[in-house]
C-alpha cells in the first residue's frame, strides 16, 4: 500500500486522509454534484460512503491520493496512479468555495515534481471532460500540452450513462 509523504507548497499543503477527515470530505466535496460533475463517481450517498472509500479505496495498490490543505482547511483531493510501470496518471478535485484561485495548479505542481525524480517515470497524463475548463486550464498551467480529443473515452455517471469524450493532456518527464 503507498503512503504518499506529506507535500508543502507556498500556499497548500498535501497530505494522505485519513478517516477522521471523512465529515469535511463529504460535505464539501463528495456530496456536492458540482464538484462531481466531471468526475468517474457519483455523489456520496452519506457520510459512511466516504469513510469507506477512504479506507478501502485512497492508497492502495498503485493509487496514491492526498488531501488538499489551505490553512489547516481540507478544500480538495489530488491523486495519481501508475496505469503502466512507466506512466503516470494524475485526478483531482476541489470544492467549490475555493475554485479559480490557482491552488489545484498549485496541488498539481506539487505532485509533478514529487514524480520527476522518480526515474521510472516517463511520461505523467490525465484527462477533463470536453467541457472542463477549468480543469483543462490547471493542466496546461502545470505544463501538460494538449495531446488530443478522445471520443466517447471517459465515464462521467453525473453527465451520462454513455462514455463521453474527454481532452487528452500529457508530458514526458525524461
Amino acid at each position: 500500500m503507498p503512503n504518499p509523504t506529506m507535500l508543502a507548497g507556498p500556499r497548500v499543503r498535501l497530505r494522505p486522509p485519513v478517516v477522521s477527515d471523512a465529515e469535511v470530505l463529504f460535505s464539501r466535496i463528495a456530496s456536492d454534484r458540482e464538484v462531481t460533475r466531471h468526475l468517474s463517481w457519483r455523489p456520496h450517498a452519506g457520510v459512511t460512503e466516504t469513510r469507506r472509500v477512504i479506507t478501502a479505496l485512497f492508497n492502495v495498490g498503485d493509487e496514491e491520493t492526498w488531501l488538499v490543505e489551505l490553512d489547516g482547511e481540507v478544500i480538495g483531493l489530488c491523486g495519481r496512479r501508475r496505469p503502466q510501470p512507466h506512466a503516470v496518471e494524475l485526478g483531482y478535485c476541489l470544492a467549490r468555495q475555493w475554485w479559480g484561485q490557482g491552488l489545484m495548479s498549485e496541488a498539481v505542481s506539487l505532485v509533478l515534481e514529487d514524480v520527476r525524480p522518480d526515474p521510472t517515470v516517463y511520461r505523467v497524463s490525465a484527462y477533463c471532460h470536453v467541457d472542463n475548463a477549468g480543469s483543462a486550464g490547471v493542466l496546461r498551467r502545470c505544463g501538460l500540452s494538449l495531446e488530443g480529443r478522445l471520443a466517447r473515452y471517459g465515464l462521467f455517471p453525473n453527465i451520462s450513462d454513455e462514455p463521453q469524450d474527454v481532452l487528452l493532456f500529457g508530458t514526458a518527464v525524461r
